[in-house]
């Protein structure tokens, strides 16, 4: 049998106030032509469809399109899609009996009746395109830890490996014709390559590869977007995200190919390279002088592309410096999403601000410099919005007291 394996797809995400729905639907072009290609029996998406927990009525529109359209494009492949730690479970199941009619199946959680789990909503059985058994797939949602059921209290392991061993050691009762069994699940674990991840408000949990117990085929996961093995493991893999969600992520995005024979098969595992619509390019990659970053500029492909700049500074960024940065990118195809600062010299939180530099500067181009240095990114256009109306505010407050 043969499985395609994507996720973190992070519909609705934007990118320093760039809408990026067309991204995703390049990605849809690029995924359905592998999947008329490759004929898969399955296409498993591992968590975040979505960007957010209430995500737009814009990205439900464009999240059903896509699901619509890679089913019309192989009807017999099944579709299964679990929730991560971006999506609301209760809110992607919502319309799963639907979807079902599509042969679409997506879990979001895991359900109780009446203190009993709910096991079999895990475990799909997938048909090939002669409607004969070739594999079954155990749709694991991210779940948090407390919420992970204790199906036995006298087991030493973990909640969490009872229950993904307890589904395993179901579907190996059922299994007489030794179908490849494949396992998802949307989580860190130890021995990753979080590179775009990195950043001080982001904390990840890690888990041991074992928890997920034993005798799986393949493990389909997600959460991390560096496409990539599992450290030491041949068949657990991150499909990663199809495009960089990230300037960090400065790497290849894939979606993953698996084809397995049989129950016990080593997996064959190729990955196929999605091509971005858009490129983001950081300039100069390590920083540099006023001069060095209008060079680099100057030597941007003439095409539409998202760009961070890292301009070298010792204190805070001149608005001189950021006004002529801006200025040069008024005539060319690339679009400056974040004007980064890279300081040349140690700063505190504390440091002192140069009072002529204030002088010259609007309280809105102070508030914004402190959030740069606070959150290592732009204020988002709606914040900016609330504080340019707070500003106006407390100005016009204080010319009628002065009047």
């Amino acid at each position: 049998m043969k499985a395609i394996h994507t996720g973190d797809w992070h519909i609705g995400k934007t990118l320093h106030g760039m809408e990026r729905s067309d991204e995703h639907l390049n990605f849809l072009s690029q995924l359905c032509a592998i999947i008329n290609k490759e004929q898969p029996e399955v296409l498993i998406i591992s968590g975040d469809i979505y960007d957010s927990v209430a995500p737009t009525l814009a990205s439900q529109k464009l999240y059903n399109k896509m699901l619509l359209e890679l089913r019309a494009t192989l009807p017999t492949m099944k579709i299964v899609v679990i929730a991560g730690n971006h999506d609301s479970s209760s809110r992607l199941e919502l319309n799963s009996e639907l979807w079902e009619a599509f042969d679409v199946t997506i879990v979001g959680n895991i359900e109780r009746k009446e203190d009993e789990v709910n096991l079999e909503k895990h475990i799909v059985e997938i048909k090939g395109h002669n409607e004969e058994p070739c594999c079954f797939v155990i749709a694991l949602p991210y779940i948090y830890h407390a919420n992970y059921p204790l199906l036995d209290e006298n087991v030493e392991i973990s909640k969490m490996q009872q229950f993904h061993q307890k589904l395993i050691d179901c579907i190996a009762e059922r299994n007489s014709h030794n179908l490849p069994i494949i396992m998802t699940g949307h989580l860190a674990l130890s021995g990753v390559d979080i590179k775009g991840h990195e950043s001080k408000h982001t904390h990840l949990v890690y888990e041991n590869i074992e928890e997920f117990g034993n005798g799986y085929d393949y493990l389909a996961l997600g959460h991390i977007h560096h496409p990539q093995f599992v450290v030491g493991c041949a068949n657990a893999r991150y499909a990663g995200s199809p495009f960089a969600m990230s300037f960090d992520e400065d790497y290849p995005h894939s979606i993953t190919i698996v084809q397995i024979d049989n129950h016990g098969a080593t997996p064959q595992i190729d990955e196929v390279q999605i091509n971005p619509l858009v490129p983001l390019y950081t300039i100069p990659e390590e920083g540099g002088s006023l001069d060095e970053v209008l060079e680099a500029i100057e030597n941007l492909p003439a095409e539409k592309a998202y760009i961070r700049v890292k301009l070298k500074v010792q204190d805070v960024l001149p608005m001189h410096d950021r006004r002529v940065i801006e200025e040069k990118f008024a005539n060319i195809p690339a679009e400056l999403c974040e004007l980064y600062p890279v300081r040349t010299e140690s700063e505190t939180k504390e440091s002192s601000v140069h009072l002529e530099e204030l002088q010259q500067s609007s309280p809105m181009e102070i508030a914004m410099d402190y959030y740069r240095r606070e959150f290592e990114e732009e204020m988002d256009d709606e914040l900016k919005e609330m504080l340019l109306a707070s500003i106006e505010q407390a100005e016009k407050r204080i010319n009628e007291e002065t009047a």
